[in-house]
């Protein structure tokens, strides 16, 4: 089944694949031609004395390489450009397929298990593609030749040399399953380290901070430890598998000497021929070895193109109906009717919500962690499906909707803003790819952010570093308030916008947000009460549940979850 997708990928480069193949059968019917110019270096010149021959042998060597050089060339390029043209088409599609996979994939897979996908398992099959073609057809071809060369020079010594393929065919098979084994077991042992370094260097100042070093020196050491060993199997059986063929191979050749050498001492053939034979023996069984090292190359492959293709297979838990709606203009309200949500393998984390946010209102979700007010937003940006229940905008379910376009009704402003390795003007234009250089300027103004850009190397065409860590946390804050400033979305979801912020920044953010929330209908999730007072309506959760429902002096005056958090934070 594996092998027939990768055809798939192989059948627009079939000329190209044809074309190689006739360079390999030159190469192998070259490779037959020096028996023939073995048989008469032995027979024509060393004995029969043959100065014409000589001549003739002395300028054909040459050009016999020089051809046979010529067709290894062409194979090795045309080979490479298809192999590198499946590759880029695999790669491709992976990539394709994680940005397409939906929120829960993720959360179910560790992001360096994933690149390791893309990385190595890619890679194996990019290094079989170009090694096991060559190897089974030119070295197949080169047998071919060989044997018609054998049955030629003397049938009865070539039928004693087939009978050793079957010998030869038995451990070659055990080889086989031994080595697809451990590299399923190498592979997936990579993909734990991919994921022990990146959470190593995303962890750093955590780890210097708790003096932690040597422990995740010893974790990576143990990671590492598993790789190597099962490397070690892997390498001990491909290892084995060489000698073995060789030894198979020199029982052939050592039998065909003792026997066939009587023969040329009693003159029943000549000693070229003799010559020409041993060597074509030889010739035979060197391709025999090569398969077992190419197996080696394919059982690499076989585990990496299985891993490949259950992320290609894999199938998003989002999608859109066959005939989606265009969200349109935002009018009157969101709602959302009797929605239950719990993520895979655990409790509702919403249950049977009840809610109607209507144009223009800022509306506030507090409560614990956990009790659902991060969910809401998932759930209204369809980053994630509720196992029942509908949200509805402007009366449309949102399962009904496009999802560009209903998300392209949405803003947001994370807790912890992602900021590409790019430009300013690349981040905050992320958003609308058509935006002007003075559109995002007047964005950068109304978030606050134009006085700190200014002061930068190349202002809104510097490049701020792996998620903007060549600026501060609040400046990152500001960036994120300016995107969503110029995609200019009517709804608006504001997610721990201003928490873990010093004072000053908070203060320039939230003057941001302000300017943000304008004529738009915002949904502020919050821990800190203080950024939520000025909401119209302050929804209060807990384990899912709405609790209270009211203004700030309105929950203040009841007493319950909202005062008692609004109490602690005054401590």
């Amino acid at each position: 089944m594996i092998f027939k997708r990768l055809l798939s990928y192989l059948r627009p480069h079939v000329p190209r694949f044809i074309v190689s193949m006739l360079c390999m059968a030159v190469f192998s019917a070259l490779t037959g031609a020096t028996m023939w110019i073995i048989k008469n270096i032995f027979d024509r010149i060393f004995v029969a004395k043959d100065v014409q021959m000589l001549y003739l042998i002395t300028w054909l060597i040459p050009v016999l390489f020089i051809v046979k050089g010529i067709a290894g060339y062409g194979q090795n390029y045309l080979l490479y450009f298809i192999t590198q043209n499946v590759v880029l088409k695999i790669r491709n599609e992976l990539y394709e397929k994680l940005i397409s996979l939906s929120h829960d994939f993720y959360s179910k897979n560790s992001t360096a298990r994933l690149m390791a996908r893309v990385t190595n398992d890619v890679m194996a099959l990019q290094l079989a593609l170009f090694r096991v073609p060559p190897a089974i057809i030119r070295d197949g071809l080169t047998v071919l030749v060989m044997i018609v060369i054998l049955f030629y020079l003397h049938w009865k010594f070539a039928i004693i040399s087939l009978l050793i393929f079957p010998i030869a065919a038995v451990p070659i098979a055990q080889f086989s399953r031994k080595m697809r084994q451990a590299s399923r077991e190498g592979q997936k042992q990579m993909g734990e380290i991919y994921a022990a370094l990146q959470e190593t260097l995303h962890g750093m100042t955590v780890i210097k901070a708790f003096m932690r070093e040597a422990d995740e020196v010893a974790r990576f050491h143990k990671e590492n430890d598993e790789f190597y060993h099962t490397q070690q199997r892997f390498i001990r059986v491909d290892a084995r598998s060489s000698p073995i063929m060789e030894f198979i191979g020199s029982l052939a050749v050592a039998f065909i000497l003792w026997y066939g050498g009587k023969d040329v001492i009693d003159g029943v053939w000549t000693s070229g021929s003799f010559v020409a034979f041993l060597t074509a023996a030889f010739s035979l069984y060197q391709p025999l070895k090569n398969f077992s090292q190419t197996n080696s190359y394919i059982q690499l492959a076989v585990a990496g193109t299985e891993r490949i293709f259950e992320i290609i297979d894999e199938k998003p838990t989002i999608v859109e109906t066959q005939n989606p709606q265009e969200a349109g203009d935002f009018k009157d309200k969101i709602t959302f009717e009797g929605v239950t949500f719990h993520y895979p393998e655990k409790n509702d984390v919403i249950k049977n919500l009840n809610l109607e946010i209507k144009k223009g209102q800022a509306v506030a979700l507090v409560g614990p962690s956990g009790s659902g007010k991060t969910s809401l937003a998932s759930l209204l940006l369809r980053f994630y499906e509720a196992q029942s229940g509908a949200i509805r905008i402007d009366g449309i379910d949102v399962k009904e909707m496009k999802i560009t376009s209903l998300r392209s009704l949405v803003g947001i402003v994370p807790q912890e803003t992602l900021l590409f390795n790019e430009t300013v003007k690349y981040n905050v234009a992320y958003g609308k790819r058509d935006a002007s250089e003075e559109e995002v300027s007047a964005a950068l103004k109304a978030a606050n952010a134009n006085n700190f850009i200014s002061r930068l190397p190349k202002g809104m065409d510097t490049y701020i570093g792996e998620r903007g860590v060549r600026i501060s946390g609040g400046e990152r804050q500001r960036l994120a308030i300016a995107r969503a400033i110029l995609k200019n979305p009517p709804i608006l979801v504001l997610d721990e916008a201003t928490s873990s912020l010093d004072a000053e920044s908070e203060k320039l953010v939230q003057e941001a947000i302000e300017k943000l929330m304008q004529n738009r209908t915002v949904i502020m999730i919050a821990h800190r009460l203080a950024t939520v007072k000025k909401a119209d309506r302050i929804i209060v959760l807990d384990k899912g549940v709405i609790v209270e429902d009211g203004t700030h002096e309105q929950l203040l005056e009841r007493e319950g979850i909202y005062h008692r958090l609004h109490s602690l934070q005054l401590l």
